[in-house]
């Protein structure tokens, strides 16, 4: 069984929840608009797990830095 330490979401903080259709939605609380949907708790994070990749993808092919958690941001006091 998939748990959260199968993951590297690294560092944000997760939200998980069953939706109105009996959709599981998991996202970066952080980051909202990085989401992903699926039937069960373990589809929806393995599916968020590929989003984060191919958005971490896009920022280095554009050469922009990575988004990280505020917590773990120096230069948030």
């Amino acid at each position: 069984m998939m748990t959260l330490d199968n993951y590297n979401f690294d560092g944000f903080i997760l939200g998980l929840y069953l939706d109105e259709q009996g959709d599981w939605l998991a996202y970066f609380q952080e980051i909202p608009s990085i989401s992903a949907f699926g039937d069960t708790p373990q589809e929806a994070l393995e599916e968020l797990r590929i989003a984060w990749e191919l958005v971490k993808e896009e920022y280095r092919a554009q050469n922009k830095t990575i988004p990280i958690p505020q917590n773990r941001n120096p230069q948030v006091a």
